[in-house]
Order: structure tokens, then C-alpha cells, then sequence
């Protein structure tokens, strides 16, 4: 992925003073009284992407479209999977309504795709750019490649102003930043804490260059580390063994899960069997915690970075007053 300074044109260039050094999200605006709109975005690969007016219909490969539609007002046109729409903070029993693109999350139905006649389709940067191809010219793919929580509010801006949704995503964004900060403020001692997540002993971890690992930062000693953090699916993750963890011996760990049928035992009950588990702190004061894997691993949006950042706080420090 391409590392870029986020820029907005709307007649002339704004710059947002969001912008992180990384992922960048780029919009450009011709919005002339009488005239025909047109609309210009710039997605995270670098792919041009040209509208005669605002995208109304849009399909969602990926989470943080939902999230991010859902900051602003909009429902999706159609959805990848169920992932967080059925989620109570998002639409719910509304869900059932959205119509559903078939195949899996790598490899979606592109005849499913052009059945709902969408103005903009939206995936994630190392799983969807694959189809662009078989899109073609009908229908423009825009590929968002978060690397940390500050690209996820980005993409807010770009999306808000894409859909003419600027002021909704300025309240959306001035909303989380402010909780974001209250919440920092409430952190006098920071506990260590670690992200994991797998279907199987062979887990993955969450590092300071992930999107959700950047914002548990802020909130606790988070010593994870990595290279891996260029963008696409896995951006900001890394392999580490047992062995590895317990040197740094986290007070609390939250583990994502990722089932393969509804029988299969959870990433903490298949960790249990191996001894060193047994010696981690987390594990010995009861301080092991299965999060919503949908939300944690797969959302991106800041409003699944909200809901984290509310339910990571309860956990990490129970006792701080509301």
C-alpha cells in the first residue's frame, strides 16, 4: 500500500489535522451551482475512482464499510456475510433486510455483486483487489487498508465526504476522539495486556501496528511488536510462541476466537492443554477474556474501536469510577 498524506479537495485542498503518516484516504470534489456533480476518490491502493454524482448504493466486502455507513447515517445496500451487521450496536433485526452477497470473504460472488446494482463497492486492502478485474468499468471498487486507529477515523472523513456526509462524519469523528480521550484520562497505573486471536493453537497476536493494538496503547502498557504492518488483512499482526509472551507475562489477555462450527472449543479452552499457559499471570488471576472475535478482530470502524475501547476499559481497570 501506498504511504500518502490524506488530502480532500473540495474546490480547494483542506487538510485534515487527523492526517497520520501512514494510510491515507483521498477525495476530490467539483460541485458546481447548475452543473453536474463529480466526484473523485483516491483509494489506499492509489486507484482513481471517477462519479457523475454521489454513490448512493453501497456494498460492503469488508466491516469497517458497515461501521463506517452506520457512523454516517447510511445502511448498506448490500453485505458481505453476516460479520457485525446483525450486531445489536449496529442494525440488528434491521440485518435481515440487507440483501447478501454470497461466496466467502476472500473470494465474494461477483454475480452477486452486479444482481444489486451498486454505485460503489468497498473491500479490504490484501483480500478484494482481486476482483476489480471482474468488475471492470460497471461497478468501482474501493479498497481501504487500515494500519492503525487514526487510518479508521480517515476513512470516516473520505466516506463522509464522498456521500455528502460531511457533517455527520465530523460528529462521528469529534465523538470518538472526545471519548477516546476521556477514557485515556481515566488511566492513572497502566496494566499490560495482550491481544490474541486464531481458530487453534496457532495463534496470531495483535501488535502496537494494528488497528485495534494502536488504541489499546493509549490505555495500557502494550509491548507487542512488529514489522507486518504494510497494510491488508493481517496488517499489524505477528506469531509469537507461549514462551514468547511469558517473558513479558501480560496482567490480562482478550482472545478472539475465530469458530468453525458452532461446537468447536474457544482459542482459550485449546491453549490449556499446553503448560505454559498455566504460568502466564493472566491465566492465574482468572484474567483471560473471550471478546466478540466480529467486532474485535474484524469491525475497524471507530465504532467498533468504541465499543472496544468501552469494553477493554471495564475490563483492564474495574474498580476506576464511571
Amino acid at each position: 500500500m501506498m504511504n500518502r498524506n490524506l488530502f480532500f479537495c473540495l474546490c480547494i485542498a483542506i487538510v485534515l489535522s487527523a492526517c497520520s503518516n501512514s494510510t491515507t484516504n483521498n477525495a476530490e470534489f467539483d460541485r458546481a451551482d447548475g452543473e453536474d456533480e463529480t466526484v473523485k476518490l483516491i483509494d489506499d491502493m492509489g486507484t482513481e475512482l471517477v462519479f457523475n454524482s454521489t454513490p448512493e448504493r453501497i456494498g460492503c466486502l469488508t466491516e469497517i464499510c458497515v461501521d463506517t455507513l452506520k457512523q454516517l447515517g447510511l445502511t448498506p445496500a448490500a453485505v458481505a456475510g453476516d460479520g457485525i451487521t446483525s450486531e445489536p450496536e449496529f442494525f440488528g433485526n434491521e440485518a435481515t433486510s440487507i440483501p447478501t452477497i454470497g461466496g466467502s470473504f476472500f473470494e465474494p460472488n461477483v454475480e452477486d455483486i452486479f444482481l444489486q446494482e451498486l454505485d460503489l463497492v468497498i473491500g479490504l486492502g490484501g483480500v478484494h483487489e482481486n476482483i476489480r478485474e471482474a468488475l471492470g468499468d460497471k461497478i468501482p471498487l474501493y479498497i481501504v487498508s487500515p494500519e492503525t486507529y487514526e487510518d479508521s477515523i480517515q476513512f470516516v472523513m473520505a466516506l463522509g465526504q464522498a456521500l455528502d456526509k460531511e457533517a455527520e462524519a465530523e460528529q462521528a469523528v469529534q465523538s470518538f476522539k472526545t471519548h477516546f480521550e476521556t477514557q485515556i484520562n481515566r488511566v492513572t497505573e497502566k496494566r499490560t495486556a495482550l491481544i490474541m486471536y486464531g481458530s487453534d493453537t496457532n495463534f496470531g497476536i495483535d501488535t502496537q501496528t494494528s488497528v485495534v493494538g494502536s488504541m489499546i496503547k493509549k490505555i495500557a502498557n502494550y509491548p507487542w511488536k512488529t514489522d507486518n504492518g504494510d497494510g491488508g488483512h493481517s496488517s499489524g499482526s505477528a506469531q509469537l510462541s507461549l514462551e514468547e509472551i511469558l517473558k513479558q507475562d501480560p496482567d490480562i489477555l482478550f482472545v478472539e476466537t475465530f469458530r468453525f462450527g458452532d461446537d468447536s472449543p474457544s482459542l482459550s479452552e485449546q491453549l490449556a492443554s499446553n503448560p505454559v499457559w498455566g504460568e502466564l499471570k493472566a491465566v492465574k488471576t482468572d484474567d483471560v477474556h473471550e471478546v466478540r472475535t466480529n467486532i474485535w478482530a474484524n469491525g475497524r470502524g471507530i465504532g467498533s474501536l468504541t465499543i472496544i475501547l468501552d469494553e477493554a476499559m471495564e475490563l483492564l481497570y474495574p474498580d476506576l469510577e464511571s
